[in-house]
């Protein structure tokens, strides 16, 4: 499993919102964080806060508790801090995430998730709107007072949309859960979604059709983008051939590999190596991970 490290976060400059604020309505974070499909976001729960997520590009899936929600740009998600959050990227993605706290902030999303959860059709635009906002000073640190202003906008935008639904209420089922976590862990080993179904002692038919209905994409077209963005990896390392990277990323050779690569990055792997190869030549820790 690939976790994203800390130079896919864009963090911006907030002072603290101080007592005041953070009682009434203030600002604790803003970031954009860039998400690579196979990676998989962990947000501990945060007492005293709500997170407002929504993609700035691409599509994905959180999870909190037992409850599963797809998110799509122009779509916002609302969630209480004592909540932790799974995200799945459906495809690579962006996704800006706003905390708010205090009275002013409980008030609204309560009442919103009284009227049936903390989902809002067309809640991206606002929390956009509010993030360009915020990163209009260049790096400069934006005052609590301010950040506090364009988060007050932001729920009133959210107030009056009138477009408040529940957070979904299907969990993942328990077999493509599985599914999900042995393509994660064992891209490099399976022969196919044949192998997979026999391993979850399912019809393949079935598993396909159940994989669709809740993640929208085929077990096929998952797995073969779990060893991409692991190929990658490898590929910015600089030091591994064509051939090692094909068969450790569990494609069937590396004719193969160099088609579907292209297909899906718009190069084939030499080219990407070069462009992407760390003048050091050595790769982050998290990239030493996939070396097998």
């Amino acid at each position: 499993m690939r976790t994203p490290d800390d130079s896919s976060v864009q963090m911006i400059h907030l002072e603290a919102p101080g007592v005041f604020l953070s009682e009434l309505l203030g600002v604790p974070e803003a970031c954009v964080r860039s998400l690579h499909f196979g990676e998989v976001l962990e947000l501990p729960d945060a007492q005293g806060l709500w997170r407002i997520l929504a993609p700035l590009s691409g599509k994905l899936q959180i999870a909190a508790g037992e409850h599963s929600l797809p998110l799509s740009v122009g779509q916002a998600a609302v969630f209480e801090g004592d909540e932790e959050l799974t995200i799945l990227p459906a495809e690579d993605c962006g996704l800006c995430l706003i905390s708010l706290c205090g009275l002013n902030a409980d008030h609204v999303f309560r009442s919103s998730r009284e009227q049936g959860g903390l989902f809002f059709e067309r809640g991206g635009e606002p929390a956009a709107r509010m993030l360009r906002l915020l990163s209009a000073r260049h790096g400069k640190a934006i005052p609590a007072r301010q950040a506090s202003e364009y988060a007050y906008g932001l729920l009133m935008s959210l107030y009056g949309s009138g477009t408040a639904g529940p957070v979904g209420k299907r969990a993942l089922p328990p077999v493509v859960e599985a599914a999900l976590g042995i393509m994660r862990q064992d891209y490099a080993f399976l022969e196919g979604i044949a192998e997979l179904a026999d391993r979850l002692e399912v019809s393949q038919e079935y598993l396909t059709r159940c994989f669709c209905k809740y993640t929208g994409f085929t077990p096929g077209k998952y797995l073969t983008q779990v060893r991409i963005e692991n190929a990658k990896l490898l590929l910015r390392q600089g030091k591994h051939s064509i051939q090692f990277i094909s068969d450790a990323c569990g494609f069937a050779n590396a004719n193969y590999f160099a088609r579907v690569f292209r297909t899906s990055v718009g190069m084939n792997p030499r080219d990407y190596a070069r462009e992407q190869t760390l003048p050091s030549g050595k790769a982050p820790e998290e990239d030493r991970l996939y070396v097998l």
